[in-house]
């Protein structure tokens, strides 16, 4: 009997975490259809999701109600959204860019040129136990780009306990602010980072933009999604370590505190914040290292 009762309370404690529970699908507006790998925070909290690609999204914590959801995703304008209910159906409109100012007719290719380039040293990194982070790297513009003014391959060292872990980049335009404003590419730009420390490289040759005037910012997105989900083993015991030792796959090398950058910025709680306003934080240490090759 004792058993018995023990297991029904455990049924109800089950149960009742589950209806406390947020779900929610990211729907088009216009459409009706689904939106994947959207960006979702609860602002000014540290939780979030990345939307499936059947645009649905789920957030394990409780006493959510009452609380907002930021949305953003690229094409579609940034929402915020009241969770009034245990199930949203969240609407993004899509946002009226006009691509043809970023965008000019590429050249032959001659030459390249490297910027920040890359080398062996992969100490520090970032990574993310469930957080949506987007990290991003400034880079300024120099009158010597000029004779290789577009863009052609970010380079970037990640560091995957799994197989094929995707991960999402961004090109921002600099805002008013002097922080990562509207996005440069018109399509996801998605990419696959192999098991282990490598290298990866990402060609956006094909979206023939030239590097802006005011430079432009490299971001990371780490996306929330089952298949990118990794639960360490103890090596002795063979048993899974616990959901609070999973990790979203891959981490992504950064600036150790030696070589702090001041280029660092983070999507962090529905906001842009630059990492060095948060000293005695970790997020101090989540300043990307990109590598940028230019060509004419």
């Amino acid at each position: 009997m004792r058993n018995v009762c023990l297991l029904l309370l455990l049924f109800q404690l089950s149960v009742g975490l589950a209806l406390g529970q947020v779900k929610g699908t990211v729907l088009d507006k216009t459409t009706g259809k689904p939106v994947a790998y959207a960006n979702i925070w609860v602002e000014n909290e540290n939780i979030g999701a990345t939307s499936s690609e059947k645009g649905e999204f789920q957030l394990a914590q409780t006493n959510l109600l009452g609380k907002t959801l930021v949305i953003s995703c690229l094409g579609y304008e940034k929402a915020q959204v009241a969770i009034s209910y245990r199930n949203l159906r969240v609407l993004l409109k899509p946002s009226a860019v006009a691509l043809k100012e970023v965008t000019v007719k590429k050249s032959t290719k001659r030459s390249r040129f490297i910027i920040n380039q890359l080398d062996g040293n992969t100490q520090y990194s970032f990574g993310s136990n469930g957080t949506p982070w987007i990290v991003a790297q400034y880079i300024p513009y120099k009158p010597s780009y000029a004779a290789t003014p577009f863009l052609d391959e970010i380079s970037l060292v990640t560091l995957s306990n799994i197989r094929n872990a995707t991960f999402r980049l961004h090109l921002y335009a600099v805002d008013k602010n002097g922080q990562p404003g509207r996005e440069l590419l018109s399509a996801p730009l998605l990419a696959q980072a192999p098991k282990g420390i490598r290298s990866v490289k990402v060609d956006v040759s094909q979206h023939d933009l030239q590097m802006p005037p005011q430079g432009l910012f490299i971001g990371f997105e780490w996306l929330i999604l089952r298949r990118n989900r990794h639960e360490p083993v103890d090596p002795e015991t063979g048993v899974a370590e616990g959901p609070s030792r999973a990790s979203y796959e891959p981490s992504l090398r950064c600036y150790g505190p030696e070589q702090k950058s001041p280029n660092g910025w983070i999507y962090h709680q529905g906001n842009w914040r630059s990492t060095n306003q948060r000293e005695g934080d970790a997020i101090t240490s989540a300043t990307p290292h990109f590598q940028l090759t230019l060509s004419d």
